[in-house]
């Protein structure tokens, strides 16, 4: 079932690139709602998308707000000359 399912993850990050979740976090956090809204995502699966991020270490949530962590901030913000998710983007 591991190796099945072993996909779930991958196109976890690869649709919070596609959407640009990092890029939309970068200038600092925002709680569920207001992240759903800017990324135009059905309310009734935004918060489990974001906590699946949360858990799969991608993304942070404390409060109720969710941030990047370090590396998504760096790798993943597509206004920074570190992006790297072209690669990612070309993945999916």
């Amino acid at each position: 079932m591991q190796t099945g399912l072993g996909f779930w993850a991958a196109k976890t990050l690869l649709s919070a690139v596609e959407l640009g979740v990092f890029t939309e976090l970068a200038p600092g956090p925002l709680d569920a709602e207001t992240l759903r809204q800017r990324l135009g995502l059905h309310a009734r699966s935004a918060r489990d998308f974001f906590d699946a991020l949360v858990a799969l270490k991608f993304l942070e949530r404390q409060r109720g707000q969710y941030a990047n962590t370090a590396e998504t901030d760096f790798y993943l913000d597509r206004n920074k000359p570190t992006y790297a998710g072209g690669l990612l983007e070309m993945c999916n």
